[in-house]
C-alpha cells in the first residue's frame, strides 16, 4: 500500500516537474545601462548577456527600440551589430516600437506610427535571415486605457500580421539594474555583489509567485513568460537565474510554444493605464480581487535606495 501511494505521489510530482516550462524574454534592445557607456558598449553587454543564452540552450526573444538603432540620424553600426549578434546566435527579435513611447499618453495615430516606426532596421535583418518578424511587445506593458485605443491596436497587430508577446512573469528587474550600475559607477563592488545576489533571490521568488497565480487561475502550471531586459545586471547574473530555474525544473522554450498553450486564449477584458501582467489581466477579467493578488514579492529596500542614489 506504502509502495503504491508512494509511486503515485512520484508520478504526480514528476508530471509537475515536466509542465514546468517558461520563455525568456529581454525588452529594449540593443540595451539600457550606465555601466557600459563606451560606443560600443551595448555590444559588449550583450555578448555576454547572448553567450547566457548560449551555454544554457535558451531560445529566447529579444524586442527592439529601433530608434536606440541610431546615432545622430544614421545607422550605428555597434547597435546595428547587436541585432546581428542576437540574430546570428539563432536567436528570434521582435518589435517593441520606434521610441518606447506610453500607450496611455499619446493618441492611436502616433501609436501606430510607433508601431511601424519599429520595423526600422530591424525587420529586413530578421527577413534576410528567411525568418519572419511576428511578434510585438508593448512598452511598460500598456494596451490603452479606453476600449476604443485597445480595439485599435489589436485590429491593426492583426492586419499587420503580428502576434501580441505576451508577459506572465512581469517585475522590476530594471530598478535592480539602476542599483547595479550605481554600486559599480561609486566603485563599490561589495554592494554591487549584494545587489545581485538579492537579484537572484527576487526573481526565483517571483517566478513562484506566478506559478501559484497560474494554479490558482489555471489549476494547474501553464508555460510562463519570463520579463526581463536588456540591462548590466542581466549581462553578469542570467547564466546563474537561468540555472536556478532549470534546476527548480523549468525547461526553457521558444514563446510561439507557450502561445499554442489555450491558457494564451483567455479573455483579456483589461481596459486602463496599468502596465500589468497578462496573467493579471486575465485574473481581472474573470472577477478576481484583491486577496488574489497579494503576496507579490518586493524590491528590497537597500536596491531602491542605490537605484534612487546615484
Amino acid at each position: 500500500m506504502r509502495f503504491r501511494l508512494f509511486i503515485g505521489f512520484w508520478l504526480l510530482t514528476s508530471q509537475l516537474w515536466a509542465q514546468k516550462k517558461i520563455v525568456i524574454t529581454v525588452d529594449d534592445l540593443p540595451g539600457v545601462t550606465s555601466y557600459y557607456r563606451t560606443p560600443d558598449g551595448r555590444l559588449i553587454m550583450n555578448q555576454k548577456l547572448v553567450r547566457h543564452f548560449q551555454t544554457h540552450r535558451v531560445p529566447a526573444i529579444g524586442f527592439v527600440v529601433s530608434q536606440w538603432l541610431y546615432r545622430d540620424g544614421a545607422p550605428d553600426p555597434n547597435q546595428v551589430n547587436v541585432l546581428k549578434l542576437w540574430l546570428d546566435a539563432g536567436l528570434e527579435l521582435g518589435n517593441h516600437t520606434f521610441s518606447h513611447k506610453d500607450y496611455t499618453v499619446i493618441t492611436i495615430r502616433d501609436y501606430l506610427n510607433e508601431v511601424t516606426g519599429g520595423e526600422k532596421i530591424v525587420k529586413s535583418l530578421v527577413e534576410q535571415r528567411g525568418k519572419p518578424f511576428r511578434f510585438f511587445r508593448h512598452p511598460f506593458l500598456r494596451k490603452g486605457e479606453t476600449p476604443a485605443k485597445k480595439d485599435s491596436l489589436e485590429r491593426f497587430l492583426v492586419q499587420h500580421n503580428y502576434r501580441e508577446a505576451p508577459v506572465t512573469v512581469d517585475n522590476y528587474d530594471f530598478l535592480f539594474s539602476h542599483a547595479y550600475d550605481n554600486a559599480l559607477l561609486k566603485g563599490d563592488t561589495a554592494s554591487a555583489a549584494e545587489v545581485g545576489r538579492q537579484y537572484l533571490d527576487y526573481m526565483t521568488a517571483y517566478v513562484r509567485y506566478y506559478e501559484a497565480q497560474s494554479d490558482s487561475l489555471f489549476g494547474r502550471l501553464i508555460p510562463q513568460t519570463l520579463l526581463t531586459h536588456a540591462n548590466t545586471i542581466n549581462a553578469v547574473y542570467m547564466g546563474e537565474l537561468l540555472t536556478r530555474l532549470a534546476k527548480s525544473g523549468y525547461t526553457f522554450i521558444p514563446l510561439d510554444e507557450a502561445l499554442n498553450d489555450e491558457a494564451y486564449r483567455s479573455k483579456d477584458g483589461y481596459i486602463g493605464k496599468g502596465g500589468i501582467s497578462w496573467m493579471h489581466r486575465w485574473a481581472l477579467t474573470q472577477g478576481k480581487k484583491g486577496a488574489f493578488f497579494k503576496g507579490e514579492p518586493e524590491v528590497p529596500a537597500m536596491v531602491t535606495k542605490w537605484a534612487e542614489n546615484p
